[in-house]
């Protein structure tokens, strides 16, 4: 494991997360107050930076395989971003604030891909440990900044744009510690190895996690918040108590089960995490509201458990067939899932209603958390198989 190059890695990767996240208290002073947009502008605004990075990874993946200097892609892209934060300070538009931020999105997922694909490689054999510190610093980054955010924007709006693009540019110098050039990673003689089979199930597992770890984080945000303010009638500052008690585990664990992953495996932890916090999803609308605060631990827990060991599993069919690509095909997965989890959320609120027109809550949530358990019950199924068949040819020496 290189030590001082992950340590880096981490250091640029919270600095990136931390400024996007700095925006999003303040969508109706940086948009609306100050450019005259409206609510849903204010709601594009956000959705514009996932969308511009799905379009982005894909290119950005495919020239870097023809200049695999990740280092050099790491800084650009970073610094590409700390511009785009600039500009949008600058903005005297809507349309023009929309092209930097569309920008920023265009620097921002890319970026956040090679230091995955970094500390992949800075794990060496340890990249249970290396995963798992990028998930840290990913969480404790998105932690960070809603907050700090808040902060800023109530003092100037335009803060959150300065601030963010210091953070991007010291993001970018931390940066230059990572490897300049690709590890090779041991791999067997051609034809042996396992092959991305598009036709087996179990070839789309690391995109379903992708994909469903940012759909709950989606649904969280968002119905769970509505959820707390029309039944329970809590105040901001104890929804974002509540909120808090998720993100933390789910950040400072996220380490410790990368450490797990290395001694157990990823295929235990990450499809008992998955069934478990399933379960404990489906009773957020059932429990008192004292309870609430142990469901938030155990689920930010229980996240950090899935989490880390996802990340694991993308690394590992990376290593025996598909390449670093996906790395790129799981952040995609992911925007994907952290743009569907509020619109699922919103129908469901007005599908499953009451007679007297109220949103049936324990319901909906059951209905979000039984999916999560039917994937980990299907990946029990689908991965425990390709495990074993692993396994085997290891021990045949095909693998």
């Amino acid at each position: 494991m290189n030590r001082p190059a992950l340590r880096a890695i981490a250091l640029a990767t919270f600095l990136t997360l931390v400024p996007i996240t700095l925006l999003v208290p303040g969508l109706t002073e940086l948009v609306m107050e100050t450019h005259g947009g409206t609510r849903f502008q204010s709601h594009l605004f956000v959705s514009l930076n996932q969308l511009a990075g799905i379009v982005a990874v894909p290119f950005a993946i495919r020239f870097h395989r023809r200049y695999p200097d990740t280092r050099r892609w790491i800084v650009a892209l970073l610094a590409v971003d700390a511009v785009a934060f600039l500009g949008m300070r600058a903005a005297d538009s809507l349309g023009m604030l929309f092209f930097w931020r569309a920008l920023d999105g265009m620097a921002h997922l890319p970026a956040v891909t090679f230091l995955m694909i970094a500390a992949n490689r800075a794990g060496g054999q340890r990249r249970g440990a290396s995963m798992g510190v990028v998930a840290s610093a990913l969480m404790i980054g998105v932690g960070v900044g809603a907050p700090v955010g808040g902060i800023l924007i109530d003092r100037d709006p335009m803060l959150v744009y300065s601030v963010g693009a210091v953070l991007l540019g010291i993001a970018a110098l931390s940066a230059l510690a990572v490897q300049p050039t690709a590890m090779p990673l041991a791999s067997p003689a051609p034809g042996s190895r396992y092959r991305w089979d598009r036709s087996r199930a179990a070839a789309y597992m690391p995109l379903a996690y992708g994909f469903a770890d940012r759909f709950l984080i989606g649904v969280f945000v968002s119905t769970f918040t509505l959820f707390l303010t029309e039944v329970h009638g809590v105040s901001a500052a104890s929804r974002g108590m509540l909120m808090s008690l998720f993100l933390l585990p789910f950040a400072l664990l996220s380490w410790p089960a990368g450490r797990l992953t290395d001694r157990v495996g990823w295929y235990g932890p990450i499809v008992a995490a998955n069934i478990l916090f399933g379960v404990v999803y489906a009773t957020y609308g059932v429990l008192p509201f004292e309870w609430l605060p142990v469901a938030m631990v155990l689920s930010g827990a229980l996240s950090a458990l899935m989490f880390a060991p996802s990340l694991v599993l993308v690394s590992e069919f990376a290593r025996r067939g598909f390449g670093e690509g996906l790395f790129g095909s799981f952040q995609i997965a992911g925007s994907f899932g952290f743009l569907t989890g509020p619109l699922v959320g919103g129908v469901l609120v007005e599908v499953l209603r009451r007679s007297d027109g109220t949103p049936q809550w324990a319901a909906i949530f059951a209905v979000v958390g039984a999916g999560l358990v039917a994937l980990g019950l299907f990946s029990w199924r689908v991965l425990g198989a390709l495990v074993r068949e692993w396994r085997k040819g290891a021990v045949s020496g095909e693998l």
